[in-house]
């Protein structure tokens, strides 16, 4: 090689050297420069909720109002968290549970869990008498294994169940669970081509009703290798892991197939590119949110449902737990 092209090639070498060493020491990038949404709109849009004069409004807002700020890393001031928590506070009911706002008076497992979710991603859970949440969740406890909704609506179902397990857990009132006999009421959802579905017998499985039925188990100690590859097997023919089907993405049940492939030690499966390219569908660019279908304008719940995906795959650090 001649040594003036040699002297080149060195020079050369050493610049790409150093480049590769530049970006090497680079710090990470913020999440509004490293993903394909605008979070900082999407902040904005989930604080218009700050200007109400009845913030946080419900039990709901309160908890999209929360997870979406902590999710995309935005400081929630003092006074704010004061504000939701005081709301939570205002919303236990004399029987230990939750409503889902002021002008409701019967207390259900759904907002405890709403209400407990909330207060612990502010590191809040011992602003709210404890044992008197453990006491309202063992009066929906059910002969057949299973948690009811309210005390005025006792009848179990897989969902109240799960709610029940969770909100137990946060309290540390599973000693409260007869493990065997709801294991045992969980597992008659379960389907023989595989997963959990909504109802016993009949019906088919879908993601949500499997996120659920493994969580309870797993929490449990419970879930054994035959049902974990049952429920695995159903998820694999499901678009969100993977499968090349004709079926159309469904905003919640992806982000339930994502918590239940995690729940199932399979977080391999999740097809993370299906979930990141559907999510762009959804986002509004106007005002930053998510709609629940393409096309649809955006709502706080369905803007925190999003932001939950994305945590799930990655895009964003969840603020706790995924459940």
């Amino acid at each position: 090689m001649p040594k003036i092209c040699r002297s080149l090639f060195i020079v050369l070498s050493l610049v790409m050297l150093c480049a590769a060493t530049a970006l090497a020491k680079e710090k990470p990038r913020s999440i509004e420069a490293a993903s394909d949404f605008d979070f900082a709109k999407t902040k904005a849009y989930m604080r218009e909720m700050e200007t109400r004069p009845d913030f946080p409004v419900s039990m709901v807002l309160a908890n999209d109002y929360v997870y979406s700020l902590l999710a995309m890393e935005d400081n929630i001031d003092a006074d704010r968290q004061n504000a939701v928590i005081a709301c939570i506070e205002s919303l236990q009911q004399k029987n230990g549970g939750f409503v889902a706002d002021k002008a409701n008076k019967n207390a259900s497992i759904l907002y405890t869990d709403f209400a407990l979710e909330t207060l612990g991603l502010l590191n809040a859970t011992n602003a709210v008498d404890a044992g008197k949440v453990k006491s309202f969740v063992a009066s929906l406890k059910n002969p057949d294994g299973g948690f009811g909704f309210s005390q005025e609506k006792r009848g179990s179902s897989l969902a109240t169940t799960y709610y029940a397990v969770r909100v137990l857990k946060t309290v540390g009132g599973l000693d409260l669970v007869d493990k065997a006999k709801t294991a045992e009421y969980v597992k008659g959802f379960d389907k023989k081509a595989g997963g959990f579905g909504p109802v016993k017998g009949v019906g088919v499985a879908d993601a949500q009703s499997t996120y659920m039925a493994a969580y309870v188990l797993n929490a449990l100690g419970m879930l054994d290798d035959t049902t974990r590859k049952n429920a695995v097997r159903f998820l694999k023919t499901t678009p969100y892991a993977g499968n090349k089907s004709k079926e159309q993405p469904d905003l919640d049940e992806l982000l339930y197939a994502i918590r239940a492939l995690k729940e199932l030690k399979a977080a391999e499966m999740i097809d993370r590119k299906l979930a990141n390219a559907f999510m762009q569908k959804l986002y509004v660019k106007a005002n930053g949110g998510f709609g629940p279908l393409e096309g649809y304008g955006s709502t706080p719940d369905s803007t925190t449902t999003g932001l939950r995906i994305l945590a799930g795959i990655g895009k964003l650090k969840a603020p706790a737990p995924d459940y």
